[in-house]
């Protein structure tokens, strides 16, 4: 396993699941807390998703 790559991987799925996510959802959303976790819950969907068909066949 190539850590470089699986850290690369890790840390974009984070920034998709913690930040991108979650800004999106909350400016389309009606700006809102909830709007924001709505994205979160998304955001961590579509990480795991992301890594299930693609990122594990990476490394």
């Amino acid at each position: 396993m190539n850590i470089t790559v699986f850290s690369g991987i890790m840390a974009f799925y984070a920034v998709l699941t913690y930040f991108v996510f979650p800004i999106i959802f909350y400016y389309t959303m009606g700006k809102t807390v909830k709007a924001a976790g709505q994205g979160f819950i998304l955001g961590s969907i579509v990480s795991v998703a992301l890594w299930v068909f693609y990122g594990s066949k990476m490394v």
